[in-house]
């Protein structure tokens, strides 16, 4: 087994590979690079069917490791696990034998010396498998909360017999129709708005799904199919499938500087724990997805020393602009806002 170069990268909203580094030869300059080293060639590598990063990076770099280079150096792949046949994709040149580099000062990325980054560069090797009790255990994300950036566009304006509450079965109107795309046999997702975080930005709640069972040009009639709790005049609605997580085959650890924090506690709790979500500000454009684990610390002072103190383990279940929904995979005490998260383990798929 040979070593790993650690890979350090730049938040994805730094300028892109091509435009903030001059290339000579085989060396690399910049002004953003700390050490300046040895590279192997550039390639365009066309995309075919099957293909990963995972394993394109193994055939130019002779390293899997080294996928999030090719990444970083494509600013049109949104996410990495998603390319697509004929994309034509820009291979930068990478140094030898195991040199690290530090580009910016954006989030940093290495591998974790003594565990994965010793390990063999094989897809097997290194890998923790995901179970029910490291990862979330469901295939669909039922009663969730999440950050949306814009306000879902349609709203509910009455409800069935003009009751103050209603839920599975019962019908509800929405205040759109043909004339804005909504259509019947759609379906829409019911949110209802807990919390604000920023001036732009809130915190909504699924309350269930519904059906358009009859669209007219400016108002719709639909049928609420599954409710996670009660829907009332003025909750949200949206077009879309039913949401649903995919479950990562297993993770491996990492070494980064990528954190953030709890910023909301479901229904404003003061406390949280294990089975339960919570809302962290951390999204795109840092390389995180859904799968991703995160440690969780707390800051405590004591006879004047700050430390940090490991209160427990999440995963990121959806992730959305700034903020993402951390499911809480575990914690050994109460999770509360403003405990500290930290990118600690990377979702393989």
């Amino acid at each position: 087994m040979r070593a790993h170069a650690h890979i350090i990268l730049p938040k994805r909203n730094l300028p892109q590979w091509g435009n903030s580094l001059k290339r000579t030869g085989g060396i690399i300059l910049s002004a953003l690079l700390l050490t300046a080293v040895t590279t192997g060639a550039e390639s365009t590598h066309e995309v075919k069917k099957g293909d990963t990063l995972w394993d394109i990076s193994r055939q130019y770099y002779g390293d899997n490791w080294k996928w999030p280079i090719i990444w970083q150096g494509n600013v049109f792949i949104n996410n990495p696990d998603l390319i697509y046949p004929k994309e034509k994709l820009f291979i930068p040149g990478f140094p030898e034998g195991g040199e690290a580099i530090r580009i910016g000062e954006g989030g940093l990325f290495k591998l974790e010396a003594g565990t994965a980054a010793s390990e063999s560069t094989s897809a097997g090797s290194g890998m923790e498998a995901a179970d029910g009790l490291n990862s979330f255990g469901h295939d669909s994300l039922n009663a969730f909360d999440s950050v949306l950036d814009e306000e879902p566009e349609f709203t509910v304006i009455s409800t069935e017999q003009k009751r103050e509450m209603v839920s599975t079965g019962d019908f509800i109107t929405i205040d759109a129709g043909t004339e804005k795309g909504l259509n019947t046999g759609d379906t829409v997702i019911l949110y209802e708005k807990r919390s604000r975080v920023e001036k732009n930005r809130a915190v909504y709640s699924c309350v269930g799904y519904a059906r358009i069972v009859k669209a007219g040009d400016e108002t719709s009639k639909a049928e609420i199919y599954k409710s996670f709790s009660s829907v009332s005049t003025g909750f949200k609605a949206a077009v879309s499938k039913e949401m649903t997580v995919k479950r990562p085959k297993g993770f491996r650890s990492i070494d980064s500087d990528i954190s953030g924090e709890v910023v909301y506690l479901a229904e404003n709790h003061t406390f949280s724990a294990e089975g339960y979500s919570v809302i962290v500000n951390i999204g795109h454009p840092l390389p995180v997805k859904e799968g991703d684990k995160f440690r969780i610390f707390r800051r405590l002072e004591e006879n004047g020393v700050v430390k940090t103190e490991p209160v427990g383990e999440g995963q990121l279940i959806i992730v959305n602009g700034k903020y993402s929904t951390m499911y809480l995979v575990g914690s050994g005490m109460e999770i509360m806002k403003g405990d500290i998260v930290r990118l600690s383990k990377i979702a393989v798929y």
